[in-house]
């Protein structure tokens, strides 16, 4: 009995000097993201407890824990009206729960090559994290091309992503596609956050194939206050 206390106390007071060792930080990881996590005193790098991110609205879209730097156990994934859209065990590399997300601009295809077989049945990739997630971790309306600001009608852009049969992204570009501007830029996907690389990957028979993923969002620029500027809206006003 007296070796049970003594176990109990123990861990206890391991627990208490841990949680003295853990400061909170936070850090922009998107243009209207921010993260907010637990991390060492001695090594602002390496996440250890709790973090949550919000967007520019303070609203939060994903909450979870880190251990020894990695996503550990259950993370969930909110809309940006705060609705659980999804929930991730990263522990057994599990979805548990995904729903669309009504509220979000973001809509979703994707190409999965079946030209071969007859009646296949494909799932489609899952951006771990959600759509909307996803695409504010990369979106910065400064970063939108001077030519598409000058088009006088509304362009769809589509963030087109190869995901691999392990879901890896093994490629990304930005589409700009309307009447008259239409064209693609390759992008980076170097130094990315951890979380844009996140995806589970299409399935084809239930088996796991490359696909890709493509995130749409309308970019109305008969709206734009400034013409000519940054500021283009990507809601409907």
């Amino acid at each position: 009995m007296k070796k049970t206390i003594v176990f109990f106390i123990t861990l206890l007071f391991c627990q208490f000097l841990n949680a003295q060792n853990l400061v909170w930080r936070k850090m922009r990881v998107a243009h209207t993201l921010v993260e907010n996590y637990e991390t060492d005193k001695n090594n602002k790098k390496l996440k250890l407890g709790e973090c949550f991110i919000v967007n520019s609205s303070n609203r939060e879209l994903a909450r979870g824990k880190y251990k020894n730097g990695f996503k550990d156990s259950i993370w969930n994934y909110f809309s940006a009206n705060g609705d659980l859209v999804q929930v991730y065990d990263f522990t057994n590399k599990k979805l548990l729960y995904n729903i669309p997300d009504e509220g979000t601009i973001v809509k979703q295809r994707y190409e999965v090559d079946t030209a071969s077989l007859v009646k296949p049945k494909v799932v489609a990739p899952v951006k771990i994290g959600g759509l909307n997630y996803g695409f504010y971790l990369l979106y910065n309306e400064r970063n939108l091309p001077q030519a598409a600001k000058d088009q006088k009608e509304d362009i769809l852009m589509e963030y087109v992503f190869d995901v691999s049969a392990t879901g890896k992204m093994e490629g990304f570009s930005i589409n700009y596609i309307s009447t008259f501007y239409n064209v693609e830029f390759k992008q980076s996907i170097k130094d990315l956050h951890q979380d844009a690389y996140e995806f589970i990957p299409a399935t084809v028979n239930g088996k796991p194939v490359k696909s890709k993923l493509v995130y749409q969002v309308m970019l109305y620029i008969s709206q734009a206050r400034d013409r000519g500027t940054y500021n283009i809206p990507t809601h409907k006003y």
